[in-house]
């Protein structure tokens, strides 16, 4: 009988040994360079869609509440300035209505 519950025991621990740590939303949204590879995994169908709904939830949350890393736009002086692509009104031909 001792036998029995040493190798049920050997047999539990074996079997949780492949499964991945599952992560937390928080967790994934700590690390953006992490988050980033995820989230290109994801587009690419390499995760399951549970999985890929708590990378967007981290994404989101990181996104929502402003914490930024070291190559990310801290303030909106950061940004780049958007340049000119569209045209005044004063430049454009106006069409008469009929």
């Amino acid at each position: 009988m001792n036998r029995a519950s040493v190798l049920f025991a050997f047999m539990y621990l074996l079997a949780g040994c492949d499964r991945p740590q599952v992560l937390s939303v928080d967790a994934l949204a700590t690390d953006p360079a992490r988050l980033h590879a995820l989230r290109a995994q994801c587009r690419r169908d390499e995760h399951d869609g549970a999985f890929c709904a708590r990378v967007a939830q981290a994404n989101l949350r990181r996104f929502l509440s402003g914490r930024t890393g070291p190559q990310e736009y801290q303030t909106l002086a950061d940004l780049p300035p958007i340049p000119a692509s569209f045209d005044g009104p004063d430049d454009a031909p106006m069409e008469k209505r009929p």
